[in-house]
């Protein structure tokens, strides 16, 4: 996902949040660190749902998201992602809502967050983690938006894109980094590359969707997590693909 393009359709409603009661935010209670922290023994994987695939134009309008992340909390994935910018998507905090309603495991939002306002509404709305991209705020913002995120115990995945970007995560403290590729596309040596460079003692997610077994074992012992997406949105045995991608 080109995630840079998210952001002319978040800057025309950040003042919109801007009326959010702090009042109204409560703290998270679903660890979502605890669910995708593996300590590279293992992969887990993060559902990514969403309606629109902009990379690929294919798109399910049909597909019930609520029963799809049942589906994927059932089968015990290691948390769900909810894409929230409904005009590249077709998903939106509606959707967050509804399925952070119905599920237990941690529901990680995916969209382009750069003020603290988002970060609120994402806790109004059920989000457990929100997605902080270190390349797209100067460094003093970005240890702000941590902060604001691990206040209302809404975990801050950083994304890194390059390794002065990686640099940037580690100088704000960020726990969770979660890396990806420039391209938008599954790089499992770009990837890799920038996995390396990561202290030991901090958590991995790939931001590159994978959809194979082939391409999750590239990443096994090297990062904690990985996004999944469309090869859940298309199947209907769940349980069964997670099992085929974890090369059950």
């Amino acid at each position: 996902m080109d995630w840079a393009s998210l952001r002319a359709a978040k800057e025309t409603g950040i003042q919109q949040l801007e009326a959010t009661r702090l009042s109204e935010v409560t703290p998270s209670i679903r660890d979502f660190s605890h669910f995708v922290t593996t300590h590279k023994q293992e992969l887990a994987f993060i559902a990514a749902l969403k309606r629109t695939d902009p990379d690929t134009g294919k798109s399910w309008p049909d597909r019930d998201l609520v029963a799809l992340a049942q589906a994927c909390d059932d089968a015990e994935v290691g948390a769900i992602g909810v894409y929230t910018e409904p005009s590249v998507f077709g998903t939106s905090l509606d959707d967050l809502r509804a399925i952070s309603d119905v599920v237990s495991a941690p529901i990680l939002q995916l969209d382009f967050v750069f003020h603290e306002s988002q970060i609120h509404q994402a806790r109004l709305c059920g989000a457990d983690a929100v997605l902080l991209w270190a390349g797209a705020v100067d460094e003093k913002t970005l240890e702000s938006l941590v902060i604001t995120a691990t206040s209302v115990h809404a975990v801050p995945v950083v994304m890194a894109q390059t390794a002065e970007e990686l640099n940037q995560a580690l100088t704000a403290e960020a726990f969770i980094l979660g890396l990806a590729s420039p391209t938008g596309r599954f790089d499992s040596e770009h990837v890799l590359t920038l996995a390396a460079q990561v202290p030991s003692r901090k958590t991995i997610i790939s931001l590159d969707e994978i959809a194979t077994a082939e391409e999750a074992a590239t990443l096994l012992g090297k990062v904690d997590a990985a996004l999944v997406s469309n090869c859940m949105l298309e199947t209907s045995d769940v349980e069964g693909t997670l099992a085929t991608m974890g090369g059950e």
